[in-house]
């Protein structure tokens, strides 16, 4: 049997990167999946990628009554969830002196209070022995330059995982992290600097990863698997980090 066979998982930003490789597993293991982006096309092309039991909904990170909208459309055609994935977040990397007030909102808004409201509107569709998994970063206990507000949205996630995991626990609702390293995801490709600048930034990090090099996005949605099957049945309030010991050595 597979591991998440008769169940419904939602993983907001799956269009791409580890939504998109951690959809395709959830599939492969027998989960009727939600994935949520916030271009039509790209979507479109997700679900078509994936090929079966997947639904793709439009929405807008930055609205959060689209929270609201992910709930009711759930409730109408699945009535309930199993699985949520909290995966869909941005980053904007500046040095303190140079960042900008729209930027810090957006990345807050995106990274944070939409994860936050998302989770408020669907937590009361989360069947008992439901998994939550919120996708934060191995920069929430690390000190990087250029990457304060990113790196404090993520550090408020990870706090929200163990306030909801308190919280929740009576419902028999399991809230737990994971939190990637540096990733070969598009991420990086939407951050508007030159080929040559992304190179040289990519070869930078990789070079301050004990394991040398970028992770995959297969290998966090393994990770990902893990806590929302029942093989993570004693885990809560915990986050996974995977990113080739980075942060720990």
């Amino acid at each position: 049997m597979t591991r998440l066979s008769g169940k419904t998982a939602l993983i907001t930003g799956g269009t791409s990167g580890i939504g998109l490789a951690t959809a395709e597993l959830f599939v492969k293991e027998g989960a009727e999946v939600i994935i949520t982006g916030q271009n039509q096309e790209r979507l479109n092309q997700a679900v078509s990628a994936i090929g079966h039991r997947v639904t793709g909904l439009l929405v807008n990170q930055t609205d959060t009554n689209d929270a609201k909208s992910i709930a009711n459309q759930v409730k109408a055609r699945f009535e309930a969830l199993d699985i949520l994935f909290l995966n869909a977040g941005v980053t904007m990397p500046a040095a303190t002196n140079d960042e900008r007030e729209e930027r810090f909102d957006e990345q807050m808004t995106i990274n944070l209070k939409a994860p936050f409201f998302i989770m408020q509107n669907l937590a009361p569709l989360m069947r008992s022995g439901s998994s939550v998994i919120a996708n934060t970063s191995c920069l929430d206990q690390m000190g990087i330059p250029g990457m304060a507000v990113y790196a404090a949205t993520k550090a408020g996630l990870r706090s929200l995982v163990r306030t909801w995991a308190a919280e929740f626990v009576g419902h028999k609702i399991r809230v737990n992290a994971i939190a990637p390293g540096p990733i070969n995801t598009p991420i990086y490709g939407k951050l508007g600097f030159t080929a040559e600048a992304l190179q040289e930034m990519a070869t930078d990090i990789q070079s301050k990863v004990p394991m040398g090099r970028f992770g995959n996005p297969e290998e966090i949605a393994k990770a990902v698997l893990f806590l929302a099957s029942d093989e993570s049945s004693y885990m809560l309030g915990e986050e996974i980090v995977v990113d080739g010991g980075w942060a720990a050595l």
